[in-house]
């Protein structure tokens, strides 16, 4: 296929230089000293037109060469001691609760047997009682839940997981690796993640369900829900404690430090204002 592309024009400067070298050559070849090669007429060619370029789009180049390098970072978020703070712990992610009832019949299944799997975990491999006695109430829990989801589901039931799916075995490999209070700390923000999306999505099917059995189901289930999710909330603040208080004066710094941005634009704009020369109107 032929390249159909147009060649970039080359400035004035350079094609009348490229006019004198084609001159000279043939004037040399003339004399009987021989011509050029192509590579070699190609690189003077080359280094005509970049001697050619203007200072200023020299300069873009070999900034926009450097990939970023030379960019600069944002400095890191120091605590009260200077010393820099862990990473953000994630937030639950956005969840959108309006779903259809067969769809809520699966994913609070999948539930089920997440919360099965890693309450069974931490009673395993778990340190403090707090944790453990909490992995024991999700495991007494969603196995119930889990039986009469079954039978409320009806139809619907053959369709319902059996297993946990790839992201949630993603998530049970990584919490495996892990044991005694290291555990418990990381199955704890675990739950803060998963709780709130189980209110939600329990408390919109108690309240528009189209399957009576279903709904029946959410409506006897959300007060469960709900009360797991406090004591989520509870244990979770007592085994993660000071964990909670750096990732809040992190926030803090984190705010703080936008601001400061921010603030420090304004003040640039401001001073780019006054440095332009005011422009004067004839009268």
């Amino acid at each position: 296929m032929q390249n159909t592309s147009h060649p970039t024009p080359l400035p004035a400067c350079v094609a009348s230089s490229v006019t004198r070298l084609l001159t000279c050559t043939l004037s040399l070849a003339a004399a009987g000293h021989g011509v050029p090669t192509v590579a070699a007429f190609g690189a003077a060619i080359t280094s005509m037109a970049a001697a050619s370029q203007p200072a200023d789009e020299k300069s873009d180049d070999k900034a926009a060469g450097a990939d970023g390098a030379g960019a600069e970072q944002p400095a890191p978020l120091l605590d009260e001691n200077g010393n820099p703070f862990p990473p953000a712990r994630p937030t639950a992610p956005a969840f959108n609760a309006e779903i259809a009832s067969s769809r809520f019949a699966e994913l609070a299944m999948a539930d089920a047997l997440m919360e099965i799997a890693l309450g069974e975990l931490v009673q395993r491999q778990g340190e403090s009682a707090a944790a453990r006695d909490f992995g024991q109430r999700m495991v007494t829990n969603h196995t119930a839940i889990k039986l009469i989801l079954r039978k409320a589901s009806g139809n619907l039931a053959s369709t319902l997981p059996t297993a946990l799916d790839a992201d949630q075995q993603q998530v049970l490999d990584r919490l495996s690796k892990l044991s005694g209070a290291e555990l418990d700390h990381e199955y704890l923000w675990e739950e803060t993640l998963r709780q709130p999306r189980s209110v939600s999505m329990y408390r919109w099917q108690y309240e528009n369900c189209d399957d009576k059995n279903l709904k029946q189901f959410a409506v006897g289930t959300l007060p469960i829900i709900v009360v797991q999710a406090r004591v989520a909330d509870e244990v979770h603040k007592k085994i993660n404690a000071d964990e909670i208080r750096v990732q809040e004066k992190r926030a803090e710094a984190e705010r703080k430090a936008e601001q400061a941005r921010k603030q420090a634009e304004a003040q640039a704009a401001v001073d780019a204002a006054a440095k332009k020369p005011q422009r004067k109107f004839k009268k």
